[in-house]
Parts: structure tokens; sequence; C-alpha cells
């Protein structure tokens, strides 16, 4: 390579065959005034980049470029990226038509483009009789987890001559490349050490240039390029009339200024060797992007719920993080926290069925970070760094057991859980003894911690229950009903795993363990008294939904259930009311209640309540386009007027758990597996929307792809004819069907009849056929008749209580006279004490805690300072005064000073940014210690100087 001189130009003709890739058929035929129906347009691009690796964005409504190039999103997030965007060159006939930046066709008023993970296409439409139509795509591999690991993004365009003359087009990335040294690299374009784009076309000789963009726009080739500033990597075609050409751009990067930050930096050594391994496996990652998005679009399953579904998979580029040693972990989102085993458990199933290979290697860093006690840490993330969320990207050291977490975590039983659940659903979708055995002995010593967590924090009146645990809900609301049957699970699941590993007492130590909190829980919880609804009751009945989804057979019995199920719909009201709140909150949390309840109404055949429930929540999300990409952990407000032109290129607060989303779809698909055992699960749920019928719906495991098909009849539906087709033979063993059937029943298997047993009970009845062979590629034919069973229950009535009140009736709150921090309306792990003179303030402040107070006033003059009455405030602790969303961006930063002897009050204040309006106020508390951060008495704001004369700014 030779680096650009101020008049050098590099161009040359390459040869490469590339294969003609199909375009979904709606597409073709979709008329040029509108958009697929299906389409995810809108947003500001769809994040692609490698697993670990960070992500660039583009625009297809601006034709521009954002960048995250030092994962997780959360930390660092997107950036516009300088001069970046696509150029169009057509001549024909000596007569030139360009465009500087390409954007996309619009169509309605919208962007005629779709994002969808782990794709991004675009139609620009026409300019010269030369059709442009892109698809850009992230490097998704499931058999190899380094080439799916590398900073590079792709695109490919389909230029079409409209015409009935030949033409010539050409295309050009451009992006500034800063003060980084550029070269030219013959027939591949443009390359520098933080980046590279390189080009390539299908069969026929095309001109690949490199060099400034000046001058693409009349020629088509790039121009003379100075030292420093933009690149452009351009490639001209020569089109016959009718005819289409591929041609393809690798945008490579490499940013090292960690060392330790990604594992990409142990095989490469800049962008440039990264672009060439882009350009060799081009074809082979565009075809695996591909296959996930049509084949999962190919199903009659409802298209928002496919769309919402796959868009998860997004944080596999914004929240991954893959350091050079290995260490593997994903990013809380939101809250600048890694890790986060409570929350991330529930989305690691998706990671374990479609790359098994990250799952296992995060789980080998929990367990080599596991507390000598036994305990599993929260986060695995250094978190004295205050509120600068860049500098807590540093991650642990291997076998950095007893690091500080965001706060004190001894009392949290569900990390334990969640290690334990975990570690076996890997097992079972892989069937990997010798991985499982390597994580064998910290899941024993997670299952001892529960145990010894009942002992510590446990009740004596409930053995097995908890009085004072803690747990994933730590903004409010009762922590001990989702530990205790949370706990349920992981004792079940280690009474299995020690008895197939024939240590007898162990399991019988965890099944009296099981047998013990089942009894206890129901006595305490499952009754009018015990069961107390409020914040976060969606989750005191999370392990049994866990226990279905899992197939691990029901721990309460149906009559349990349906008492529980009853009173969250006294109080969620999901059919009438969907999420609720109207105007959003984080009293409730979106991942959580669409799981934890939802799934345990998917699961007893309420899917009329499930749908009301997550179609509410994708239609917060998709109604306005900011949110697609980054969505928070709470709950988003009703859309009242839709955004379907995104302008947030931002993926901060895309939450670790959302994947957690794809535990519904394989509830909803009825694929499960267990690759140890052999045994099949196909119990799918055909939604009523879809008329008896579920049409190839897609599912991924570790064994490959394949697609679950059924057709319902019956009174009730419960006639089943099933075909499941693997893409690969896979062997099975016993089969599971579900049993909604009253008298006897018929099953057949490829026409032949068999024998069934009839096992599990309520909401968990199975049909057992022992089939014990090999399906093939033709399929498996299923089918089962009979008389039908209970019929499905009933919807619920409509509830009298009053539905959840909206911020904006609220009495609106003067911030110009001091308010007592004790009088907030919402809080997030705090908690009121009342001193000796009766004083009361807010205490128990620890990090990521808030106060909320609601309709705060600040009329027209402003506010533009805060102040604060603290006491026995730690070093480093603050607080940041935010608008609107928990998780917005701070208008104001107040260092507390600490207390050297922990007592009295100290008042202190701070410049914010100008505030006017009517706003609800958070105050975010931050520090450096795992404890408490300070006690708050009252909080004030000052109007500027002008407006400072009365007791309150002009309204």
């Amino acid at each position: 390579m030779k680096p650009f001189t101020q008049s050098a130009r590099a161009f040359v003709f390459v040869l490469v065959s590339l294969p003609l890739v199909s375009i979904p058929a709606g597409a073709r035929e979709n008329r040029p005034d509108t958009i697929p129906g299906y389409a995810v347009n809108g947003t500001t691009g769809a994040p692609l980049g490698g697993f670990g690796a960070g992500a660039v964005k583009f625009d297809a409504n601006t034709g521009t470029f954002a960048a995250m190039l030092r994962p997780p999103a959360d930390a660092y997030d997107f950036e516009r990226l300088k001069n970046a965007g696509f150029a169009l060159y057509t001549q024909r006939a000596g007569k030139v038509a360009a465009v500087d930046t390409l954007k996309a066709r619009q169509a309605a008023g919208r962007p005629d483009d779709d994002a969808i993970w782990p794709l991004h296409r675009v139609n620009f439409g026409s300019t010269g009789g030369i059709a442009v139509a892109m698809t850009a795509f992230a490097p998704f591999d499931r058999r190899d987890p380094g080439r799916m690991s590398l900073p590079y993004a792709f695109y490919e365009f389909t230029l079409t001559n409209e015409g009935s003359t030949a033409a010539q087009a050409a295309l050009a990335l451009r992006l500034d490349a800063g003060r980084a040294a550029v070269q030219s690299v013959a027939g591949k374009g443009f390359s520098s050490r933080p980046w590279s784009v390189y080009a390539a076309a299908d069969g026929k000789p095309a001109q690949v240039s490199a060099g400034a963009p000046a001058g693409f726009l009349a020629r088509g080739l790039a121009g003379d390029i100075a030292a420093g500033g933009p690149a452009s990597t351009a490639i001209k075609v020569q089109l016959a009339a009718g005819e289409s050409r591929r041609v393809r751009f690798v945008l490579a990067w490499y940013e090292d200024s960690d060392p330790e930050r990604s594992w990409y930096f142990g095989q490469h050594r800049d962008s440039s060797t990264v672009a060439d391994a882009g350009l060799a496996h081009f074809d082979a990652l565009k075809a695996n992007a591909e296959e996930l998005v049509e084949r999962m679009r190919a199903s009659n399953l409802p298209g928002w719920l496919k769309n919402q579904t796959l868009n998860t998979l997004v944080n596999l580029a914004t929240n991954s993080m893959y350091k050079k040693d290995g260490r593997v972990a994903f990013a809380e989102g939101q809250w600048t926290c890694f890790g986060t085993m409570d929350q991330m458990w529930h989305a690691r199933q998706i990671v374990g069925q479609l790359l098994p290979f990250f799952a296992w290697e995060e789980l080998r860093y929990w367990a080599r970070t596991q507390m000598k006690s036994g305990q599993i840490h929260h986060d695995t993330n250094r978190m004295d760094f205050g509120a600068d969320r860049a500098l807590r990207s540093v991650m642990v050291d291997w076998d950095d057991t007893e690091h500080a977490d965001y706060r004190n975590i001894v009392k949290w039983v569900d990390l334990n859980a969640g290690f334990i659940i975990s570690a076996y659903e890997t097992y079972e979708a892989t069937g990997d003894r010798a991985r499982f055995d390597a994580l064998w002995p910290n899941v024993k010593r997670a299952a001892q911690r529960i145990l010894d967590q009942v002992e510590q924090y446990g009740s004596k009146q409930y053995p097995y229950t908890f009085d004072h645990s803690e747990n994933s809900y730590d903004a409010g609301g009762d922590p001990n009903p989702f530990n205790a049957s949370l706990s349920a699970v992981a004792y079940k699941l280690m009474t299995r795993l020690a008895a197939e590993r024939g240590e007898d007492a162990l399991a019988a130590r965890y099944q009296t363990a099981y047998d013990t909190v089942v009894a206890s829980f129901r006595a305490r919880y499952l009754n009018d008294a015990g069961f107390k609804l409020g914040k976060h009751s969606e989750g005191y009945f999370g392990g049994q939904w866990l226990a279905l989804t899992m197939k691990l057979g029901e721990i309460w019995t149906a009559a349990d259930q349906d008492f529980v199920l009853g009173r969250l719909n006294d109080y969620y009201q999901p059919y009438y009311r969907g999420l609720g709140y109207a105007d959003g909150t984080y009293d409730e949390w979106t991942p959580y209640i669409v799981t934890h309840y939802g799934g345990l109404l998917l699961n007893s055949r309420r899917a009329n309540e499930w749908a009301a429930l997550q179609k509410d929540a994708y239609e917060r999300q998709y109604l306005d386009r900011n949110h697609v990409f980054n969505h928070p952990l709470n709950i988003l407000p009703l859309v009242k007027t839709p955004v379907p032109v995104a302008t947030e290129i931002r993926s901060k607060k895309q939450y670790i758990s959302m994947p957690a989303l794809w535990r519904n779809y394989y509830d909803i698909v009825g694929y499960h597996r267990d690759a140890r055992s052999k045994a099949l699960w196909l119990t799918p749920v055909v939604l009523p929307e879809m008329n008896g019928r579920m049409t190839n719906a897609l599912y991924a495991s570790p064994e490959g792809y394949g697609t679950v098909s059924v057709t319902t009849s019956g009174r009730e539906g419960q006639n089943k004819e099933l075909l499941f087709k693997p893409d690969e033979p896979l062997e099975v063993g016993t089969l599971h069907l579900a049993d909604d059937f009253g008298g006897d029943v018929v099953v057949t298997v490829n026409g032949r009849r068999h024998d069934v047993r009839r096992a599990g009970s309520g909401y968990a009845k199975e049909l057992l056929v022992d089939w014990n062979g090999t399906v093939g590629t033709e399929g498996l034919k299923v089918t089962v008749t009979g008389a039908p069973g209970h019929a499905p229950p009933p919807l619920p009535a409509k509830s009298t209580r009053p539905a959840p009140i909206d911020s904006k009736s609220l009495a609106r709150i003067d911030p110009y006279k001091p308010v007592q921090a004790s009088k907030a309306g919402k809080s997030a792990g705090t908690s009121v004490e009342v001193d000796t003179t009766g004083r009361s303030y807010v205490a128990s402040i620890n990090n990521f805690d808030w106060l909320q107070f609601s309709r705060v006033d600040f009329g027209a003059g402003g506010a533009t300072s805060f102040t604060a009455t603290v006491s026995g405030a730690v070093p480093g602790a603050g607080i940041e005064i935010v608008l609107d969303d928990v998780a917005g961006d701070a208008i104001g930063s107040l260092v507390v000073p600490d207390s050297a002897n922990g007592k009295g009050w100290t008042t202190v204040s701070t410049p914010i940014r100008k505030v006017t309006g009517v706003h609800n106020v958070f105050l975010r508390f931050h520090g450096s210690s795992q404890d408490s951060l300070m006690s708050l008495d009252r909080v004030t704001f000052g109007a500027p100087a002008a407006a400072a004369g009365g007791a309150a700014a002009p309204r």
C-alpha cells in the first residue's frame, strides 16, 4: 500500500463472481407508491456490527451515518459520523445525473426502508433511469463466533438500468478518516488504521477508485486527496438496457484507545485486514442474515410479533462486550451496569439457542467471578467512577471474586437462581456435558448460597420463604415472593441435576427444600390475605411461569394459578388496559411484566389476554420509531401522536432483558428440546387471529433451524395436525404433546398410530409418545385427536379498581419553595425515616436509586440552579437532575461533599441547564460505594436573578 498524495488516485478493474440474492416477493410486487406492510421503516438505522465490536447505523431518511465504536452503547453511545454517506453517479448518452447524499425514497411521508436486525434494506428510488436498492447487514454467524466478532458492517447495492439504452452507474461511500494516514489499496478502496472501505462488484469488470469525494459527481470516480479529511471509495459499472448489477461495500473500523476492550485486537492489526475478511466472507454473512429474517417473516404469525421479537436481537450489537482476553458480558443499558445477572438470565435463553458459544463463555466469566461465599454477583464492571458512564466500561478481571457491585447484593437470591437456570437451559439446549461439568461446582455453590440465604433472611413461620431478602426489584415492591418462587425452580433443577450425576444425598436435600418452599409459599401467599397486590406483584408467581416455559411441569396447581391470575387481573387488567400507565412508568418494567405475567397467561390458555398486553408494549415502542432500537426497562408512554420518522440516533437505553420476549415466541411456536435426552416438545399456541393454522413458524436451536406448522380443529381447537421440519436430521426420543383432551386420545406419527402416556397436571398436562427415531428433512407428521377437555378460561371481567393515576392530573409543585424529599411522588429503592426532632427525610439511598417529583412548574422564567440539604454523604456521592424520563440526560449534576462524622445537615447547590414549563423531575443518585450514599432532607430550585424578585419565577 502507498499513502495518497495530493495528485494520487488509484482505480482498477476487478472481476468478482457473486451469487444472485432473492428479494422477498412482497418487495417485488409492491407498488411504487407504497411501502411493504411488514417494513420497520423510519428508524435511524439498524445498528450493524460485530459482537462486542461496536456498530454503525445508516439513517435512510437523512442519508447520514452514526457510529458507536467503543462498545457498549450505554457507556459511549452512537455519534454522528462526520461527512459520511453514499453518493450516486449515473451517465447515459453523455448526460450525467448524480446525487451527493443518497436518501431513501419517500412514500406517504415515510422513508422506504426496513430495519429488521440483522438487516437494513433501503429503496433509494431512481436517478437518471437507474434504480438503486440496498441491503445492509451485520455479521451474524451461528457457526463461526470469530467472523461474528469483527468490527465491520456490510452494504450490497442493486443497480438496475430501467432505460432502453446502455448507461454507467457508480456508487461511493465516503467518511471522514480524521488525521489518520489514508492509503489506496489497488482494486479494493481506501484504508487507514481506524477506517477502511473496500468495494467489489458481481461478475463483470468494475472500476474501483479511492480518494477524495471531490470530482465523483462529475465522473463517477474518486478524486485527489490531501492528508486527512474525507476519503471515499467508489465503484463504477456498465449497465446494458434492463440489466441489474450488484456492488458491495465493507465498512471496517479499528478503535483501540483501550487496548483490552475488544477480542478482535488479538486477531487484526488495523481496519484494513478486517475489511479483507469482510470481502472474503461477504456472501456467507449476507446469506446468514437474510436467512434469519426471511424465514422468521415467512410464517403466518402476526407481523408485529415477528418484528418486535426479531429486533430485540439488536442487543448482540449494542449491548455486547467481548474483551481481548475472552471475557464475555452484556451491558444493562440505561444504567451503565454490566453483566446484570438478574436481568440477563431472562434474555440468555435466546443467546443459548442461537449462539451457544457466547452463552457458555458468559457463564464461564460469571463462574470465575463468583464470590467465595457462593454468591453470584450482580455486575462485572467497575462501579467506583461515579457518574462518568464511559469510565464504567472497565470490566473486572477473570477471578476477581470479591469486587464491589453497584450496591450490596448479599441478600439477592435471584442472582444465584438465575445462574443455575441459565446453566441448566444452556446445557439442556446444547447437550454439552463437558461445558456443563466445568460449571457444576459453581452451580452447586450458587445453590448452597440460596440455602444459606434461607437461613439468614428466611421466614421461621413459613420455612424456605423469605422475610428480608432482596433482588432485581430494587425500585420498590416486595422482593420476597419472587425470590421464593424462583428458588423453587432452582431446587427442582438441582434435584434433577444431582440425580443425573448420582449425587443422591444432594438430590434429596434439594427435594426437601423444594417440597418445603412449595407448601410454605402456598400457605403464605396463595390466599386473599397473603397475596398483596401492588408494585411489581406481576413477579410474585414468576417461578410458576418459568417452570411452565422450561417444561419442568407445574409447581403449584392450576387452581393456584387461576387464583393468582385472577388477583393479577384485578390489579393490572391487561385485556382492557394493556400495560396501563398512559404516561409511562418505572413502577413496572416492560420485559418483566410481558414475560412473568404475559408468559403465565400464554401458558394457561389465555392467549387473548397475553396478546393485549404484549401488543400494547409493541405499539408504545413502534408507533414512536425513536424507541425501536432504544427501549428502556420501564413502560413507555402511550403514543398519542405517532412518530413515523425517528431523529434519535442513540441506543444507550436499549435494555438487556428485552430479548426475553423470545421466551414468549418459543411458547407460541411450541418448540422445546432437551438435547441430552433427545426429548422434543411440540406444543404450539395458535393465536386467535391465525384462524386455526400456524405455518412455517421458525425456531432456532444449537442443532439448527427448523419450522413448526399446525392446523387445529374440534370444538376447542384441541385436534392438531402437526408438521415438524428440522433443517438437519434430528434424533428424537420421547415426543411431548399438549393434552387438552378429556377421554381417549389418538396419536399418529407419520401415519402410524402410537401408544400414548398421559403425564403432568393442570396447565402442564402432556401426552407422551416414545417415538425413538430420526426425523429427516421431510419432517415429522403428527396428528392428535380426541374429545375436548376443559374449555379455555373465559375472558376476565372488567375490574372496578381505578386505573393508575396519570401524573398530569396531579397538583403542580412550586420548585422555588423548599420541597421535602420525603414528599416525592415516586421513589426507587429509598426509604423514609424520621429523626428525634420529627424531621422526615429520605434515607437508604444507593446507586441508581431515584426520586420523582411530578408536575413541577418552572414557569416561563425558568430555573438555573438546584439546591439540596443532605447528610451522611460518602466520598464520590452525587445527584443528577433529570427531566421527564428516569433514563434521560441530566440537566445538572450535584457533587455532594462527604460528611466526615456522618452527622449534621449540609446545604449544597449547583448550576443547571435552564428549564422552563412543567416537568416530572427525577433526582438520580450515584456514587462509588455499594452501601448507602447519603440522606436527603429537602430540595429547591433557583430562578435567574432577573426572575428572583418574588417567591417564584414568573408563570
